[in-house]
């Protein structure tokens, strides 16, 4: 059986929205994660550490473009 998929990644220069509400344009060193099956972009290396640090307590928790937490 094979597991969950990984989202797929855009196509370089395509505009993407980060997690803090941005938009920049996708870069193959785009700092991204995955959160509940979706694939997050953040604007710098540390937003992205510090979201993986606790993600159960960040601004997209309760999102509800992320859905209900699992």
């Amino acid at each position: 059986m094979q597991g969950p998929q990984e989202p797929p990644v855009p196509a370089a220069g395509s505009p993407v929205l980060t997690a803090c509400g941005g938009q920049i344009q996708y870069a193959k060193d785009t700092p991204t994660a995955i959160f509940r099956g979706r694939r997050v972009y953040f604007c710098l290396p540390a937003c992205r550490e510090g979201f993986e640090r606790d993600p159960a307590t960040s601004c997209l928790a309760d999102d509800p473009a992320f859905g209900p937490q699992a």
